[in-house]
């Protein structure tokens, strides 16, 4: 809708902007990358107002009378519960959750397919409950299926995420700078004593990382704007891959020796925005004879398992724990976030 943006009682100018319900519910409109608050009907933002980042938003359209309100990935001892709309929909979906006795892991950006043609935002982990007969959709009808929102999700999918990653993209490439700024001021300050060396080295591969996720957002973005484009113009748009058998693929065809245990495919297929660092770690694993690389570290307390940090394409919160079967010569993998690093080790240390 077209949009007049004032500097005080000095208008600015007039453009068109896209509409959108800002996270505490209110109507905004995006201008230069930002979303304000919308004075209606003046059709006005303010722009030294507050402002919210677009990937908290979501568009401005009614939610169809018989559109599903969530849907579930089921995992084998976990499960994502997905949600749409805004971050408040999904904090009210985590909340009626812990309310029936379900337990949450945590929350975030839903990031993979589509799932039976709803079109997630949002995601709630939770662990799946022992002793019931019926399956978790049935179940969770009872918990969420009266949730009524009228902030619903993208028309298609690159429509609505053209410009969460275009944030993300900007996001990287700021991260990026700054770790060469910092990697440039330790490399003036060496003293060449080994701590300093270890610094600039842990560096240099976040350096590779982040400029791999903005590669990898490059490509996103490109991707995102063919959608978006395809929409504008009534084409069909191009068939959008799925993320879970890519990575089966991927894995089945290149990294044979890898087994992914628990529920490390839906983690990777759901959570990583990016896989390259995931796929480059593993890829680690095929030539590791012995010792492996000084990337991957013993896991504490569990003599078998090493460890290894990787990005998610968002952070580098991402983990992979691993362990090798002589039996069979296969790598035992776990994928992971590092909120559930705890968890997970109680969990290995059943292995």
């Amino acid at each position: 809708m077209m949009i007049a943006i004032f500097n005080g009682d000095q208008l600015f100018e007039t453009r068109d902007c896209e509409a959108v319900l800002l996270p505490d519910g209110r109507q905004g409109a995006i201008w230069r990358g930002l979303a304000y608050p919308l004075e209606l009907p003046d059709h006005r933002i303010e722009m030294g107002s507050e402002a919210f980042a677009p990937s908290a938003c979501v568009p401005n359209r009614a939610r169809p009378a018989t559109q599903a309100v969530f849907a579930v990935i089921e995992g084998v001892d976990e499960a994502y519960v997905l949600v749409s709309g805004t971050v408040t929909d999904c904090e009210n979906a985590s909340n009626r959750l812990r309310a029936s006795d379900y337990e949450v892991i945590r929350t975030g950006r839903y990031l993979g397919d589509p799932v039976e043609d709803f079109e997630a935002d949002w995601f709630v982990r939770i662990v799946r409950p022992a002793g019931s007969n019926d399956t978790l959709s049935t179940a969770l009808r009872n918990v969420l299926g009266d949730q009524v929102t009228e902030r619903v999700s993208h028309k298609t999918l690159g429509e609505y995420r053209a410009q969460l990653i275009a944030t993300e993209l900007a996001s990287v490439k700021a991260r990026e700078a700054a770790l060469r700024v910092e990697l440039a001021r330790l490399k003036l300050e060496s003293t060449n004593t080994a701590n300093t060396q270890v610094q600039i080295e842990e560096l240099r591969l976040a350096v590779d990382l982040e400029r791999e996720a903005r590669q990898q957002a490059d490509l996103a973005a490109a991707e995102a704007q063919e959608l978006l484009g395809a929409a504008r113009h009534d084409r069909p748009p191009p068939r959008v891959g799925k993320i879970k058998d890519e990575i089966e693929v991927v894995l089945g065809a290149l990294l044979p020796e890898v087994r992914l245990m628990r529920d490390s495919l839906n983690v990777v297929a759901v959570e990583f925005s990016n896989r390259r660092a995931l796929y480059r770690g593993l890829a680690e694993l095929r030539n590791a004879i012995g010792r492996l690389p000084p990337t991957w570290k013993k896991l504490k307390g569990l003599e078998q398992w090493w460890e290894r940090h990787i990005s998610d394409g968002q952070d580098d919160a991402g983990r992979i724990y691993v362990r090798f079967s002589p039996a069979d010569r296969i790598w035992d993998v776990l994928v992971s976030h590092k909120g559930e690093q705890s968890r997970d080790i109680t969990w290995l240390t059943r292995q």
